[in-house]
């Protein structure tokens, strides 16, 4: 296995053990390490059949000092058997031999984020528009399923039926837009599929690009990294790679670097901060696609300064919808 990988000791179980990640300690934000903090994984396959309880114990002694940390990661969904997520509050009676068991735990216990109501500002023909705060998860994550916005958004509406149109990164903020029901959900994704959404984002860079207006196109794909999910711009089509084009223009420039509009003509992962790392100007707070974080250096930020402003979108009965999110105060303060 890889670094940051080791094994408890086989002979304490009886059975192959479990590989358990650590992750690597790397300069983050103080925003970062309250809200998003690092996160642990184990994974082993179990050999024989055990029931619910049995499994609790095994598990602890394949965790070894990270045993202490079960229940919590318990607690948050954080338990995957053969990919599915259990809920330990109605677990099964019994867990299968055979089958991938993998555990995802918080380092450190987040701090807790909830939504401001006043931030649904659209509510009508079967879409839920809210502005976004960052470092709230759109959707649940392989830790944990409690708190992300489209959880919290049911709760406040009284509609379970509610769920997210499309993805936003936990550090970004701007327009998120959910459905009410899974036939408008797959009426949005065939929009979004199509291209028939436009989308309008504004990032803070360091350095500042040359040009005032730019394009960068080539096709985005998975890139290697000991721990995180990252993706590269690739020049030619690449095995799981899809092509990708974004269109961008300065709008402001300062000694730190500048502000930028972009406009996506693609919505594949990571698009914006992967073509704007591959164009020299990484977005300010990125340390997965720039520099480290480094608390006085030109591009540290708090976190990844991306924010959707604008959403627009044909309405059913005819015409365009348009929704923004105003511009948060950090990237104003960027360049100011």
């Amino acid at each position: 296995m890889g670094s940051g990988l080791s094994a408890s000791p086989e002979a304490a179980i009886g059975a192959r053990p479990a590989y358990v990640y650590e992750p690597e300690a790397e300069p983050r934000s103080p925003e970062a390490e309250r809200f998003d903090p690092p996160v642990w994984k184990a994974r082993w396959v179990p050999e024989r059949e055990l029931a619910w309880c049995d499994f609790l114990h095994a598990a602890r002694e394949r965790l070894g000092a990270r045993a202490s940390q079960l229940e919590r990661a318990l607690w948050h969904g954080g338990l995957h058997c053969s990919g599915v997520p259990v809920d330990a509050e109605n677990p099964p009676a019994r867990v299968a031999a055979g089958g991938w068991v993998a555990i995802y735990g918080f380092v450190r216990e987040p701090e807790p984020l909830a939504l401001d109501p006043q931030r649904i500002f659209h509510d009508a023909d079967g879409l839920v528009a809210v502005d976004k705060p960052p470092w709230l998860s759109m959707q649940r994550t392989r830790a944990s399923f409690r708190g992300s916005l489209e959880d919290q958004l049911q709760a406040l509406l009284g509609d379970r039926s509610l769920f997210a149109a499309h993805r936003l990164d936990r550090q970004t903020s701007g327009v998120a837009l959910f459905a009410r029901g899974r036939a408008r959900a797959a009426e949005l994704g065939r929009a979004f599929a199509e291209r028939r959404v436009v989308k309008r984002y504004v990032a803070c860079v360091s350095p500042a690009p040359r040009e005032d207006t730019f394009e960068v196109r080539g096709y985005v794909g998975r890139a290697a990294h000991s721990s995180r999910f990252k993706f590269g711009l690739f020049a030619a089509p690449a095995d799981g790679a899809r092509a990708s084009a974004t269109q961008f223009r300065v709008g402001a420039r300062c000694a730190r670097g500048a502000r930028l509009e972009a406009l996506p003509e693609t919505g594949r992962t990571h698009q914006l901060r992967v073509h704007l790392a591959a164009h020299g100007t990484p977005i300010a707070g990125d340390d997965l696609y720039g520099s480290p974080y480094a608390p006085r250096a030109p591009h540290a930020a708090p976190r990844v300064l991306l924010h959707a402003a604008e959403l627009a979108l044909p309405r059913a009965a005819g015409g365009t919808l348009r929704l923004e999110a105003t511009e948060p105060r950090d990237l104003l303060e960027f360049v100011r």
